[in-house]
């Protein structure tokens, strides 16, 4: 049954709502804006905020839904949960409807930890997110998106559930591949300076 879950939890994260809805909008390839990332953030950058938000939502939703759906009545348990909770996060980054290049993951990454924890990991994603963009702000995105996850990792070994830091370790493995570029740069932490 479990193979059934991942497959379908694959098929979701591999719709690019965000590339849908950008280029419907504008008539325009979303590869041609910023950095080029299937993902809401050059949604938010070509068609606005709100179209943008609406993107970011779909994009969560392809990763909760399954994963909600298939701990809550689809029978998946154990170590079964590991495939069925990365697998949204695999479509989105190697969607074969871009064939296999697909965007950063992020916001399907905070979608599979609300289904797996409820709001818990999800805040400490997004508090450690804000903590990295505006107290202590590394020299790229990636590597906010890197400290977030890891800001996660402190809470599931203080947990000690083997189970979510495995899938966590598949997920940050993802999001670094999918990061990579930025990683090559050194982290440079700086304190952002209090704004008069």
């Amino acid at each position: 049954m479990f193979i059934l879950w991942t497959l379908i939890g694959f098929f979701s994260g591999s719709i690019m709502y965000s590339k849908i809805i950008y280029e419907k909008k504008t008539r325009q390839k979303i590869s041609k804006i910023g950095d080029g990332n299937p993902g809401s953030t050059n949604v938010i950058r070509g068609a606005g905020l709100l179209l943008g938000l609406f993107a970011m939502a779909l994009d969560y939703f392809k990763g909760y839904l399954p994963v909600l759906i298939a701990l809550s009545i689809g029978g998946i348990s154990g170590w079964e949960i590991v495939s069925v909770a990365v697998s949204p996060v695999l479509g989105h980054a190697f969607s074969p409807f871009l064939r296999m290049n697909g965007g950063k993951a992020v916001a399907v990454s905070f979608g599979i930890w609300s289904g797996l924890t409820q709001w818990v990991g999800p805040s400490i994603m997004g508090a450690s997110m804000l903590l990295f963009s505006f107290v202590i702000s590394p020299r790229t995105d990636g590597w906010k998106v890197i400290l977030s996850m890891f800001g996660l990792l402190i809470f599931l070994i203080i947990k000690m559930d083997s189970l979510a830091i495995s899938i966590w370790a598949f997920n940050t493995s993802v999001l670094a591949f999918k990061h990579r570029d930025q990683l090559a740069f050194p982290i440079a932490l700086k304190l952002r300076r209090k704004i008069r």
